[in-house]
């Protein structure tokens, strides 16, 4: 038992000086919370819809250090189908929140059919963010 808690220990030393040194990042977008600590970071999502024309998306969070800069992008690949030619990705949604603001974005964007990505560009940033949309058997 004592090794594990000295184990734990250097760990937890170990996280903390990587973190006051260069910033961490933790999460997995749409399934776990995105912990981030006094980063310099980009986190892209790409949801791709086929069977509705409209993305509900909700980004929620506190910033606590720094700043989150959140923008949903949207594109329309082309379709050999419909013979329908690609849009090129253009910024439907942006907004930067700074120290001490909340981000509560729960929007629906109509766009159509096509891709939707969500990029949260974190600056110097530290809070816990966390970012939702339908299921995949939804989409």
């Amino acid at each position: 038992m004592r090794d594990l808690i000295i184990f734990l220990l250097i760990l937890a030393g170990v996280f903390v000086a990587i973190g006051e040194w260069r910033g961490w990042h933790l999460g997995i977008s749409n399934q776990t919370p995105i912990i981030a600590y006094k980063t310099d970071h980009v986190a892209r999502v790409p949801i791709r819809t086929v069977t509705r024309s409209d993305m509900p998306i909700e980004v929620s969070g506190q910033v606590r250090r720094g700043s989150v800069q959140v923008e949903v992008l949207f594109e329309s690949p082309a379709s050999f189908q419909t013979g329908a030619a690609a849009t090129p990705q253009r910024t439907i949604f942006e907004q930067t929140f700074g120290r001490g603001q909340r981000i509560d974005l729960n929007q629906v964007f109509s766009e159509g059919r096509g891709i939707y990505t969500v990029v949260m560009r974190y600056h110097d940033a530290s809070g816990t963010f966390r970012i939702n949309y339908p299921p995949s058997s939804q989409l």
